[in-house]
């Protein structure tokens, strides 16, 4: 037998772990930088300041600062109290250290801009349909089954949850007491990274305030979410089924709900979002299902922030009976996102707004690692 066949596994140098080499390459780069900088020197002081920081506050901070400065600029021509929010760069730079109290600074400074921001004219659709739907529904009529002329384009009918004609009425000012609320929560939980995303962009600023009806439903399931978590059996599921009856795209989350809630609380889920959709029931399935269709035949006229491969819905179902078997917190968000990703944007449209339903409880699962 040729001894090029045989080879001792024992004589192979074993592959250094991914880990470990990210530790020996960042070790040698800072060595690098102190070796660099001269010792008593300001650069090195500068440098030994910012190694002592926390990364994950650090990172937040320097993305909310290049973020807000942007927003800032974009906005201060309106008015100057739009450089309020500035404030929060010189405080927040003293707060490294303290997450939560860095976290609030930041929150503080997005939620002024937003509050300064209401009033702009709604470049979205989404409220003002389910405003037309919502009067249709008070004079007795049926508001599912045919177009709006108040959509954009014109005739898209009112696709959402009973629930959605309610909170329909709070308008702007909803959808921005609805995105301080999640500020708070991300603060508590220490995403500081994803409230930066989701707060000092201009363009989520813009989007919160152009009549999406994202943002109520979307604080609702992570509430809810939280809540599970510390074993609230009944509130948690009650707001995700609340969440549910707004907007019926956080139905993703509830075979991993059940799964990891058990008998008690997918009672309650089931039993909550069955009576939030009665008023469906009542003006008839068909009708609601008419409504389904026909958006999906109005936005479809192009293809839009999408994968644009509706193939790969396939797998939500098999995901969806996976999810049953969920035992952890993290699985039954995680996975509940991957159903609603699956099922949202692998068609041929999606809304932007759909991200704020999404990213919220996936970064709060994956900051918990920093």
């Amino acid at each position: 037998m040729s001894s090029l066949g045989l080879v001792n596994e024992r004589t192979l140098p074993r592959a250094p772990s991914l880990p470990a080499v990210s530790r020996r390459i960042a070790d040698r780069l800072i060595g690098f930088i102190l070796s660099v900088a001269r010792q008593g020197s300001l650069g090195r002081r500068a440098l030994d300041l910012v190694l002592r920081q926390p990364v994950a506050s650090l990172v937040a901070y320097l993305a909310f600062v290049l973020l807000i400065l942007g927003t800032v600029d974009t906005l201060a021509h309106r008015s100057p109290l739009y450089l309020l929010a500035l404030l929060a760069i010189p405080a927040g730079a003293f707060l490294l250290r303290r997450p939560v109290a860095l976290g609030l600074v930041m929150a503080a400074a997005v939620i002024w801009i937003r509050l300064l921001y209401l009033g702009q004219p709604e470049t979205c659709d989404q409220l003002a349909v389910s405003r037309a739907a919502l009067r249709v529904a008070l004079e007795g009529g049926n508001p599912y089954g045919f177009g709006y002329s108040e959509s954009v384009p014109p005739g898209a009918p009112f696709p959402y949850g009973p629930l959605g004609l309610v909170t329909a009425v709070l308008g702007q000012p909803g959808e921005t007491f609805a995105f301080a609320l999640m500020a708070l929560v991300l603060v508590w939980q220490r995403a500081l990274i994803t409230l930066v995303f989701f707060g000092a962009s201009f363009q989520w600023i813009e989007m919160g305030a152009c009549g999406m009806n994202d943002m109520i439903p979307s604080v609702l399931l992570v509430s809810g979410l939280l809540l599970l978590e510390r074993r609230r059996t009944r509130l948690g599921p009650l707001l995700v089924a609340i969440s549910a009856g707004i907007k019926p795209y956080t139905f993703a989350w509830f075979p991993a709900i059940m799964g990891y809630g058990g008998v008690a609380v997918t009672t309650v889920l089931l039993l909550a979002v069955g009576l939030f959709w009665l008023p469906a029931l009542m003006w008839g399935p068909q009708s609601y299902l008419e409504s389904v269709q026909g958006a999906w035949t109005v936005q479809h006229r192009q293809v839009q922030n999408t994968l644009n491969m509706p193939i790969l819905r396939l797998l939500a179902p098999p995901l969806a009976a996976l999810s049953l078997l969920v035992r952890s917190w993290e699985a039954m968000v995680l996975i509940g996102a991957a159903i609603f990703t699956l099922m949202m944007f692998t068609d041929y449209w999606a809304s932007l707004g759909y991200w704020m339903v999404v990213l919220p409880p996936v970064g709060i699962v994956l900051e918990r690692g920093f």
